[in-house]
């Protein structure tokens, strides 16, 4: 697989210089691999380039691609979207404190980065674009060009995900695979309703080769050379944040590190500053550091892994990423809390010791003399793990496999598919797929009706669905075929009589399980229906199954909603509709309500249909090439429609059938991040085509409380 790599060109958009490192090692196995990887930065606010510098790797700059035309397209849109502006981003708080003229900038820069980007794909090409994330401007324009030209966008994760944030609500929305490093970070995003379809878990792709690099002997040694450290001291290294570093007061670094000249008798002191901080603040402060704490010695741009891995322990000034990872290094943590808040964040959760109030050294002292308490040791142990997926030196090539796997994906889905043959008299459809004569049972009967059910691993589930289709089942000529799957259900089935037809195979695919029941069928007709679904009323079911694929309501036994439908949200992640869209008879075209007792028509247009029964003409299953095994069992009933509709065939809802939900089976149980590949590949398969709901502030009400 990863030779789907070779020829192929990435584009890698960098927005943070400290944060290119998670990218480096993952550019060089891209090398090696025969891709072509393609650096794009920003010339906004700061030297985004600096880390590629110093490293010698090219790259390009968005306004490389500027052009005459593209300032005449910047020109005409500003203009138009002035009014847009005024009446929305201008009235949040955020931008209404803003003079019209930075307003005026923004809006200029971001139109500018638009049509550059733009331009940037039309010139190079690239098969796929990576990013850490969608979270800032870039990355929105990024992710939206690329599902306007139909190009995989695969995101990462730019660091430790602390605090609260909204902009994470952003973090899937064009993403086709989220790649993070761990379990916690799936459960930071899922709370604030990402894709957890999208994400895989691979661990840090920098981390591992950097404790292995680093933490060697004569790396040390050299560079505590290089900064003048003697090689036998013992180094306290403190990580200073972001909100920590615009602290420029004499005044409050005195009462924040009160004391501090008694520890540097105990070890070199090293003050890590956040790279993003501005060059003039740091320099104040590095004056001040010398009048109040002349041992100590401030660093900037100097690499951070090297730093973290010749000191003893650590102080976190705040929440960085370093503070984890200096974890990973196995190095004993202590933690400032955040300045504005006073949230002891890293103490809170049980993996270092608090230095709160300021100038209470005593936790270090107490650890150097009688080292870590154990408890804390135990939770660095837990929370590592949940941190990162695995530490086994293995995440680069997991990334790979995504990489590649995305790639094979749009490689099968460019190729070319059966064409469409003429409609039969009669109104049918005629397929030409892999079901051919020679395929299947031969024997189509013209008319008749075909339900296919996967047996599942429950008796009971089961014998409800055969038992409405005995009562409900009103077609001159039907069948059922039972595709078995665990041989227990085989003993339920002794006493059922009639056109029954049993084909055992092995393994829980819901794709392949009804692929398996279409080959043994002989009806021009076919429904497809999960174990545990009751059969109740079909009403004009058959005629729009000439058309394409069809789909009823679905309530629970209460009589609660359960499926009306599929949609996709904010992610473009297929989910079950729970209300159906009315509105008044007398004005169609009225705004849609969906209280119960209103006097109203049914107008409801899912763009796809399923909850665990849906029906599909013979003729147009055969040239949609059947069910797609690859696909995750959830997300198998949406992938069929984008199939069906993708060779012009009709999605139909009906809302006046009916089917039960007595019991939910197959959906749901192949979503372990080792079955990654089902679901990466409904979201690569479908790169630019999914729909999308782009109502934001629906999605999110409950986050925002609207």
């Amino acid at each position: 697989m990863i030779m789907r790599l070779k020829g192929k060109k990435i584009a890698c958009f960098l927005a943070l210089p400290h944060h290119t490192r998670f990218f480096i090692t993952l550019r060089d196995k891209i090398k090696k691999l025969g891709g072509d990887i393609l650096f794009l930065v920003t010339l906004s606010e700061y030297p985004y380039e600096l880390d590629l510098e110093k490293r010698g790797f090219s790259y390009r700059f968005f306004t490389d691609y500027m052009t005459d035309e593209i300032r005449q397209k910047i020109k005409s849109s500003t203009s138009e979207l002035l009014d847009t502006w005024a009446m929305t981003s201008s009235r949040w708080d955020g931008f209404g404190r803003w003079p019209i003229f930075k307003q005026s900038w923004f809006l200029e820069a971001i139109v500018e980065e638009y049509f550059c980007i733009e331009r940037f794909i039309e010139v190079e090409r690239p098969d796929m674009f990576m990013a850490h994330h969608e979270c800032n401007r870039w990355g929105q324009v990024i992710g939206h060009l690329c599902y306007k030209k139909s190009i995989p966008f695969v995101t990462f994760q730019e660091g430790d995900y602390h605090g609260d944030y909204m902009g994470h609500t952003i973090h899937t929305q064009y993403t086709t695979a989220d790649l993070l490093w761990g379990e916690r970070t799936r459960e930071v995003l899922k709370s604030y309703k990402c894709s957890m379809d999208k994400i895989v878990l691979i661990g840090n792709t920098h981390i591992e080769s950097a404790i292995k690099t680093y933490s060697d002997s004569t790396m040390i040694a050299d560079v505590k050379r290089d900064i003048n450290i003697p090689i036998e001291k013992k180094v306290l290294l403190f990580l200073v944040d972001i909100k920590y570093a615009g602290i420029g007061k004499k005044e409050e670094w005195e009462k924040l590190l009160q004391g501090l000249n008694n520890l540097a008798k105990e070890a070199i002191l090293i003050f890590k500053w956040h790279p993003a901080t501005y060059k003039t603040s740091f320099e104040h402060v590095k004056e001040i550091f010398k009048e109040l704490y002349p041992d100590a010695i401030l660093l900037d741009t100097y690499e951070p892994y090297k730093l973290v891995a010749i000191s003893d322990y650590c102080v976190t000034m705040g929440k960085t990423t370093l503070a984890i990872e200096a974890l990973a290094f196995g190095k004993p943590l202590f933690a400032m809390p955040t300045p504005d808040t006073f949230e002891d964040y890293y103490v809170k959760i049980g993996v270092a010791q608090t230095l709160f109030p300021y100038g209470d050294w005593t936790n270090i002292l107490n650890t150097i003399a009688h080292g870590v308490p154990q408890g804390i040791q135990d939770n660095v142990k837990k929370y590592l793990a949940h941190y990162f997926y695995k530490l086994d030196g293995k995440s680069n090539e997991r990334a790979i496999d995504i990489l590649s796997y995305v790639l094979e994906c749009r490689q099968q889905k460019a190729k070319t598919t059966p064409t469409l043959s003429l409609p039969r008299q009669g109104g049918g459809i005629k397929g030409g797929g892999r079901w051919g004569k020679d395929k299947g049972s031969g024997s189509e009967v013209k008319g008749r009706v075909s339900f296919i059910i996967p047996s599942g691993h429950e008796q009971e589930p089961l014998l409800a669905t055969l038992t409405s289709l005995s009562q409900n089942v009103r077609y001159p000529d039907w069948e059922v075929i039972i595709v078995i799957n665990d041989e227990n259900i085989k003993e339920i089935l002794s006493g059922i009589s009639g056109d029954v037809k049993i084909v055992e195979v092995n393994g829980d695919n819901l794709s392949y399980l009804y692929n398996k029941g279409a080959e043994a069928s002989t009806g021009e007709y076919l429904i497809f229906i999960r174990p545990g679904i009751v059969y109740f009323k079909d009403d004009g079911l058959i005629e729009a199954m000439n058309g394409g694929i069809a789909g009823v309501p679905l309530k629970n036994i209460d009589m609660t909603p359960y499926c009306f439908g599929i949609g996709f949200d904010f992610n473009s992640t297929p989910y079950m509709i729970k209300e159906e869209i009315r509105r008044h008879e007398s004005n169609p075209l009225s705004p849609p309500f969906t209280k119960e007792g209103q006097e109203g028509i049914i107008n409801h247009e899912p763009y796809a249909v399923g909850g665990g029964l849906l029906g599909i003409h013979r003729g147009v299953y055969e040239i949609i090439d059947g069910f797609d095994e690859g696909i995750a069992n959830h997300l198998t009933e949406a992938d069929v429609c984008l199939s069906v509709k993708d060779k012009g065939y009709s999605v139909k809802y009906l809302p006046d059938c009916l089917a039960f939900n007595y019991k939910k089976t197959f959906l749901g149980e192949d979503v372990s991040n080792e079955q990654w590949k089902n679901r990466v590949k409904f979201f690569a398969k479908w790169v630019g085509r999914l729909p999308k709901d782009e109502d934001f502030l629906s999605f999110t009400k409950e986050l925002m409380k609207v």
